[in-house]
């Protein structure tokens, strides 16, 4: 079938399943589970791309980067996936995405990876708390009197795009840049752009570019207390500067991973407190440290806004019966993972008190576990702090349809939040 109209996703055969279509990307969970439980491997004949669905598949897959890399094909040579020729010569106009972090592998992996370490150091970390707290504060102080707000565009997206802004060191008014750029790298990993998107995307990508070169510039000439200007004046082993294409590629890992997905957790925290107020009863009655932290890695585990990632098999593999041929694409579904049930007993059910809360896949595993995960959980910890100590009794706002989540091949969040609340007094 090459859609999912009309189709049972709970009865139909697993073979009929399209992982990538809309539908699915949006409300994975079904899907999810029948591919775990009927095929923990799953070929899908439209996309090429091989699903692994399994909690110990994923983490496996993960710590095993010899066998599945994160280079994939074509990377090294555009930006935008795409065999249109404007498309492409847009991108030719431009400057390569080369594999850096999060798309390359050892040993090159770990040295792009180290010249960023220090501004993610647990003391680096520690600095940056006062800042979040009075980020958060401002925030809620600009709608805290309506008794009601789009959470995603109030909250969710600013709190963290403007402390990554600020550890990039881009002047505040420039957010509405960052975020514009950030959503076109976003609809880029969705794969569901149209024509008209991917060459706004691409128009954008170049635009990206141009201002951070710029920046760049600035930055070799006087260097300041920002991660631009270590990414700049690094070099590799002491001996070769980065160039600009290796740099440009780091710092638009660093903006979309730094805002993106914890956007999308904060803001689905809301949610699953909205549906499961048994468990918001257990926060209310306790706001300590601690029951904050379970539920934001509870959060986490459940909304897993890094819900796929791409891997390349560098031999052939066979797993669960089904061989995967070499250089084949493959998917980690860390979503998947931390809802099976092998792993999380329960897994489908919210719940902030479960055993094994820190186990989950939200930030990945092994080499390319998340750089930001320390940092991502320090703004969901603080912003979900000062939340609750200003706000209460979320539900949806007046004559609000329950919110959507967005179609994307990579990433999973909602597309907005319309909440209404009361002040604690």
């Amino acid at each position: 079938m090459s859609s999912t109209e009309g189709l049972n996703i709970e009865h139909c055969p697993v073979g009929d399943i399209v992982p990538m279509h809309p539908e699915m990307l949006r409300c994975p969970a079904v899907m999810n589970r029948r591919l775990r439980e009927e095929a923990p491997v799953f070929h899908d004949p439209m996309s090429g791309i091989y699903f692994i669905s399994r909690y110990a598949d994923v983490v496996a897959m993960a710590q095993d980067p010899a066998t599945f890399s994160s280079v994939m094909p074509g990377s090294a040579s555009r930006a935008v996936n795409s065999d249109d020729q404007e498309v492409l010569d847009l991108m030719r106009s431009g400057y390569p995405n080369v594999p850096t972090m999060l798309t390359q592998d050892p040993p090159l992996q770990r040295r792009y990876r180290k010249f960023v370490d220090g501004a993610f150091s647990p003391s680096s970390l520690k600095a940056l708390e006062p800042f979040i707290e009075q980020t958060s504060h401002s925030l809620i102080d600009g709608f805290a009197a309506a008794g009601q707000c789009e959470f995603l565009d109030t909250f969710g997206v600013p709190l963290p795009l403007r402390v990554i802004a600020s550890q990039l060191g881009t002047p505040v008014e420039d957010l509405p840049l960052l975020r514009k750029w950030t959503e076109a790298f976003i609809g880029n990993l969705s794969q569901q752009l149209d024509r008209e998107g991917t060459i706004a995307a691409a128009k954008n990508i170049l635009e990206f570019q141009q201002y951070f070169v710029a920046k760049m510039d600035e930055r070799r000439a006087s260097p300041r207390e920002d991660i631009l200007s270590q990414v700049v004046n690094a070099s590799i082993d002491g001996e070769k500067p980065l160039d600009n294409a290796e740099c440009l590629s780091m710092l638009s890992q660093i903006l979309v991973a730094g805002n993106e997905t914890t956007a999308a957790s904060i803001t689905e925290g809301i949610w699953l407190l909205i549906q499961n107020p048994d468990q918001y009863a257990l926060i209310k009655n306790d706001p300590s440290p601690a029951m904050i932290s379970r539920f934001v890695e509870e959060v986490l585990r459940y909304s897993s806004p890094s819900a796929n990632m791409f891997r390349r098999t560098t031999r052939e593999v066979t797993l669960h019966g089904v061989t995967i041929p070499e250089n084949s694409v493959c998917f980690a579904r860390f979503a998947s993972a931390n809802q099976d049930e092998e792993a999380f007993a329960n897994a489908a059910e919210f719940n902030i008190m479960r055993d094994n809360l820190k186990n989950h896949v939200a930030f990945g595993k092994g080499i390319h576990h998340c750089l930001g995960a320390a940092l991502a959980r320090r703004e969901m910890n603080i912003g979900f702090k000062v939340i609750f100590s200003r706000l209460q009794n979320f539900s949806l706002a007046p004559g609000a349809e329950e919110p959507d989540f967005s179609p994307n091949a990579l990433l999973h969040g909602l597309t907005a939040l319309e909440v209404a609340f009361e002040l604690v007094e």
